[in-house]
């Protein structure tokens, strides 16, 4: 198989894992009112001119975010039915300064030094190809431009780390990999970009009955996720915080981070 089918596989394993569950995403409470958004505000520091490209907007929660604090955002996602929440969502609430644009993350339809800022949460661990939309975010970039990652993060130690591949993986068949902080600093680096900043972030745990339910997996395939995790290894179950009760997981911890790149030049 070449990488371009690759690539086109994953893109419509996503499609298909999140156009019957658009309505959920924009309703979940984790993905609506995470306190990432403010943070990922805090960073960027808008003054109410920027231009921003919110990429795999999903619910179009960073969109609607940033809306109030600047000139004005376009939300791009690969999935239509996603699109659509998002927009009757963000219109719902009054703001008039989204714009929306089926994209997916690797070939954005936007001439090159346009936006001051792109966004992306919660979303690039589905990629096709993370290092091809890293290079097309730098492109729509403004000198002096930023982009801002909030995602999943890969972790050093590669038991841990495959760990925490698999069970999303188990629950989201549309997952590819959650990158280390060492590979997206790589990413940016080939795409021209300097990683200013980087933190962890702590995510709210996941109830583990919502979780699965949001993305449907059925039943058995539930069951059996859930007895894989409770006969983990000590050292498994406390990393990833798998509580359990009355021999049910009633939660577990994914490891987050945000990442701050910048392109050379002078902002406007």
């Amino acid at each position: 198989m070449t990488r371009k089918d690759l690539e086109s596989r994953i893109k419509q394993r996503v499609h298909d894992q999140f156009s019957p569950v658009a309505g959920d995403y924009v309703s979940s409470v984790t993905h609506a009112q995470g306190a990432d958004l403010n943070r990922l505000l805090n960073l960027a520091e808008p003054e109410g001119h920027e231009r921003v490209l919110d990429v795999a907007t999903g619910g179009g929660h960073t969109a609607l975010a940033f809306a109030p604090h600047v000139h004005s955002v376009v939300a791009s996602d690969l999935t239509m039915e996603m699109l659509q929440a998002a927009r009757q969502h963000i219109t719902a609430q009054g703001v008039s300064n989204v714009a929306f644009c089926q994209s997916p993350a690797e070939v954005l339809p936007f001439a090159s030094n346009h936006f001051d800022l792109v966004t992306c949460r919660v979303a690039a661990h589905h990629f096709a190809n993370a290092r091809a939309f890293t290079c097309e975010a730098a492109r729509v970039l403004r000198p002096g431009g930023m982009l801002i990652i909030s995602d999943h993060i890969g972790l050093e130690d590669a038991a841990l780390d495959a760990f925490m591949d698999l069970f999303e993986r188990w629950r989201d068949p549309s997952h590819v990999r959650a990158y280390s902080v060492a590979e997206w600093s790589m990413f940016l680096d080939a795409a021209g970009l300097t990683l200013e900043h980087s933190e962890d972030y702590r995510w709210e745990p996941y109830e583990f009955a919502e979780w699965a339910a949001r993305q449907r997996m059925p039943v058995a395939e539930q069951a059996a996720l859930e007895q894989w995790l409770l006969a983990a290894p000590e050292r498994f179950r406390s990393f990833f915080e798998i509580t359990e009760q009355d021999g049910r997981v009633v939660s577990l911890r994914g490891t987050f981070g945000i990442l701050v790149g910048r392109k050379p030049g002078v902002a406007r």
